[in-house]
């Protein structure tokens, strides 16, 4: 998608008026138990850095039911495990973010977003499906690509 010059880490954090934070409290932990949303970009970073057989297909349901679009976004992301936490949360750490491949969402995510203080248009899990919608997207193709061979 087209951010006119704009990165696409950029454009999500303006959008959303979340900054980039690194807190290990109980609540931002629980937050691993659903795999935090990655964007094209983030998703080839991890399959070129070897984490592709981590990743699955998935349709991402909320924007349905909060009303931003009408169908699932189909996406690529990080696979949940059967201990209910996503596969790169290991002794209450994130294995991805001292790497600098945390997914977009995960590097946003903070224990503050309160039911009261939710505006679907500017969460974080919408703005970084809505980048899966992009059919020009040379990252999508890419990711694709490598993930079959």
């Amino acid at each position: 998608m087209s951010h006119f010059g704009e990165s696409t880490f950029s454009y999500i954090m303006r959008k959303s008026g979340r900054k980039p934070i690194s807190c290990q409290c109980e609540k931002c932990q629980s937050q691993c138990k659903t795999p935090c949303l990655g964007t094209p970009e983030d998703i080839l970073k991890l399959v070129k850095a070897g984490y592709g057989d981590r990743l699955t297909p998935t349709e991402w349901w909320p924007g349905v039911i909060m009303g931003v679009c009408k169908e699932p976004v189909y996406m690529i992301q990080a696979i949940r495990e059967n201990n209910g936490y996503c596969t790169f949360f290991h002794d209450g750490k994130c294995e991805l973010h001292s790497l600098g491949l945390k997914p977009t969402e995960g590097k946003l995510s903070h224990h503050t977003t309160r039911v009261d203080n939710f505006v679907p248009k500017k969460s974080l899990s919408w703005l970084v499906a809505k980048e899966w919608l992009d059919e020009k997207s040379t990252e999508i193709s890419e990711i694709c690509e490598m993930l079959q061979k």
